[in-house]
């Protein structure tokens, strides 16, 4: 099995996994506020005790959810991430598989029904830490290859494009056409090259 390279949990924990189960199956169905303990026990076929042993509340499942399906989405990226040679193609093929996501699952049916938490699951820290955690070794990569300037900071690239990913996952086609691969690709080229300066991409 390979390694999870952005895993905190113990998914391969039978129990963890049917609990996190259990809790996603009830937010997609009625959302985060109305999910109960009680609720995901009688979906899960588990006792409320069994649950408490791995999560002390409901705010600490939910955060078990949502990171599980963060680091599950990390770690495909990161695998179709390593074909990819430029940052632009990289960054164009994350941003299209984070709409994807967004799409499907327990981030769609939030969409719906709470769209202020799945806008405050972005805020969160946790969230963004994840999110920035793979992008550094691509960015220094870049530089190597005369992609970005060197003189930038790592830090500060990594920052600028996670941002600028993020806000194209979560808001809708204006004056890009987001569904078009090229035009997206076209669009992050500009926004790139405008942002990291005339010696970047």
């Amino acid at each position: 099995m390979p390694d999870k390279q952005f895993s905190a949990l113990n998914y391969d924990d039978p129990m963890v996994a049917r609990i996190l189960d259990a809790g996603e199956q009830c937010i997609h169905r009625f959302g985060i506020r109305r999910t109960s303990m009680g609720e995901v026990a009688r979906v899960g076929k588990l006792s409320r005790g069994s649950i408490y042993r791995y999560f002390s509340a409901k705010e600490a499942l939910v955060e078990g959810i949502i990171r599980r399906r963060q680091e599950a989405f990390l770690n495909r990226t990161e695998a179709l991430l390593e074909k990819e040679t430029r940052l632009v193609d990289k960054l164009t093929l994350a941003v299209l598989a984070g709409r994807k996501d967004m799409q499907e699952g327990i981030f769609a049916a939030l969409a719906e029904v709470e769209p202020e938490t799945l806008a405050m699951m972005f805020l969160d820290p946790r969230f963004y830490h994840r999110s920035v955690s793979f992008w550094p070794p691509h960015v220094r990569l870049a530089q190597e290859a005369g992609e970005v300037a060197a003189a930038l900071d790592v830090v500060f690239v990594t920052d600028f494009i996670v941002r600028l990913a993020v806000s194209l996952v979560m808001f809708p086609t204006i004056e890009v056409d987001l569904r078009s691969r090229k035009s997206l690709h076209a669009y992050l080229q500009q926004a790139l090259r405008m942002g990291l300066g005339e010696n970047g991409l």
